[in-house]
């Protein structure tokens, strides 16, 4: 029997942290009001992680925040790869021996999040993202019309994906766009991944938690086997 695909997440998930909130941190390291800026976007980080601020505002509000260019993306590349969820790393043969069957469906950016995760194995056409609009090499904007940058993208997403009817999927994250992947019926099992951030509403809604990776492997390799 074919293996179950897996949806993951990528902040919070797959990375320890949330990656615009990093790159607010690196961006406003200089600003006078830089910490007041860095707080007042991871809050809004938190307000649509939740579901209390829709996606496509947190987005919108965030980066209008942030004047950034390729220079400083390729940095966060950098720190990213520093910050990835413990083991995963160390599990680049697992990960390059399951490729096929791990899919990244993301509200971040793929501009950093494919060049942190393709050199670990993960197939580059099967990181879906959200996308920044740059005028030469400095950044002015996202595409606002990507189903990533809102609610209810991440199972438009999956939609489109195109798995054959009644296959089975399975997605794993730590916010509410993850959760809505469960609660719209585009897969059949959903696991709150809760090693760096714990949402209540998720983790109750959710068939399992995983804590750590290893703990995440398990689960993945125990649904593969049935």
């Amino acid at each position: 029997m074919p293996k179950k695909p897996v949806i993951l997440d990528f902040d919070s998930t797959l990375c320890a942290v949330e990656s615009l909130d990093a790159l607010a941190s690196l961006v406003l390291a200089d600003d006078p009001d830089g910490a007041a800026k860095v707080a007042e976007i991871e809050r809004l980080t938190n307000l649509g992680m939740s579901g209390d601020l829709p996606l496509s505002e947190s987005l919108a509000r965030r980066l209008a925040t942030l004047t950034f260019d390729r220079t400083q993306v390729r940095q966060l590349v950098e720190e990213l790869r520093h910050q990835l969820t413990p083991g995963l790393a160390e599990d680049h043969q697992w990960i390059l021996d399951h490729a096929s069957h791990l899919h990244v469906v993301s509200g971040g950016f793929v501009d950093w999040i494919a060049p942190v995760l393709t050199p670990l194995g993960f197939p580059a056409e099967q990181i879906h993202a959200n996308v920044l609009r740059w005028n030469t090499d400095v950044c002015i904007g996202f595409d606002q019309e990507h189903p990533l940058a809102r609610n209810g993208g991440k199972p438009e997403i999956v939609q489109q994906l195109g798995w054959a009817p009644k296959t089975s999927l399975m997605a794993v994250g730590d916010g509410i766009s993850d959760l809505e992947l469960k609660r719209t019926g585009q897969v059949d099992q959903f696991v709150a991944y809760t090693a760096h951030a714990r949402r209540d509403v998720v983790v109750q809604e959710a068939d399992m938690e995983a804590s750590s990776w290893s703990a995440l492997r398990e689960i993945l390799e125990e649904a593969w086997r049935e």
